[in-house]
């Protein structure tokens, strides 16, 4: 008898870079929506929704005929159709919920707008109504989970087919969330006592990434795993990814920042070292969704 023939079919991650962005930005979104609870101040709220309409442009750029899904939702909308089933729909409309808030939110810390604009005013009572507040990180939370989800839902992929991608996706979008609140105590937009929580929830943020990327590795490349998710785990791990897993996700993304939090716990603050520290912890996060996406390939042919 012949030994197995394994055919690898082709990469299908090549439009990873743009998809990447997409999570990475929406990413920031939510758990900084999160984060925005607690610092409820200008500069969050404009990331917030600057990261939202940016990952939504890239979704709409990356599709191959955008119009589709406007008429899509007028058709659902119209015939009174809707499939819950749909993860897509799902997380479309939760995203487009997550804009509409942040925008209110936005609008809120404006005050030249509420000043010109009066009948705006409404806007700064919910953002100053805990609920709506803390509905709005809700929806950030979910949005996160959400893209993970998408993710490991793709069928073929087994790489990606594990819990372990929305759980890592949670931890690095809170580590990029953080990198950004100390690059705004960087430029002087929060007060210390933000930077010194920062600190210490980064460092402890950044140990529980590097542990989910080694378990994602480890499940993906164990014995039993589907050859598709052993492949590209071999490529991430010594394969032409591996540069990009090691000195990018690893060494920049986790150790670079490890070190400065570290020695900014033991000899004090330096903005020019955390603002090298959340720069690394920024790319290191936006790596990671591009590596693994790069690394997903479809489970080969046995012919």
């Amino acid at each position: 008898m012949n030994p197995v023939d394994l055919h690898f079919q082709t990469n299908i991650a090549h439009w990873s870079w743009t998809i990447a962005a997409f999570l990475w930005f929406v990413g920031i979104a939510g758990m900084g929506s999160v984060a925005y609870y607690f610092v409820r101040k200008k500069p969050m709220a404009i990331v917030i929704f600057a990261s939202l309409v940016l990952g939504l442009a890239l979704v709409f750029s990356h599709l191959g005929r955008w119009w589709n899904m406007p008429m899509v939702f007028w058709t659902m909308i119209s015939e009174g159709h809707f499939n819950f089933g749909s993860w897509m729909l799902i997380g479309i409309a939760v995203l487009s919920v997550h804009l509409v808030f942040s925008a209110i939110l936005l609008v809120a810390n404006l005050p030249g707008v509420l000043e010109r604009f009066g009948w705006l005013k409404w806007t700064r009572r919910l953002d100053e109504n805990d609920l709506f507040v803390g509905f709005f990180g809700f929806i950030g939370f979910f949005g996160t989970v959400y893209s993970g989800f998408l993710i490991s839902q793709a069928v073929g992929i087994p790489l990606w087919n594990t819990a372990l991608i929305p759980l890592l996706w949670v931890i690095s979008a809170s580590v990029a969330t953080v990198a950004v609140l100390e690059l705004f105590y960087v430029f002087g937009w929060v007060d210390e006592r933000v930077s010194v929580f920062g600190i210490r929830l980064g460092l402890g943020l950044d140990a529980a990434k590097l542990l989910a990327i080694l378990a994602f590795l480890h499940v993906s490349m164990a014995v039993g795993a589907a050859a598709g998710a052993r492949y590209g785990a071999a490529e991430m791990v010594s394969g032409d990814l591996a540069t990009m897993t090691w000195l990018g996700v690893i060494g920049i993304g986790i150790l670079v920042p490890m070190a400065i939090a570290a020695f900014t716990i033991l000899r004090g603050k330096s903005k020019p070292l955390l603002f090298i520290s959340s720069i690394a912890a920024l790319t290191g996060v936006f790596l990671l969704r591009a590596v693994v996406l790069l690394a997903g390939v479809w489970e080969p042919l046995v012919l």
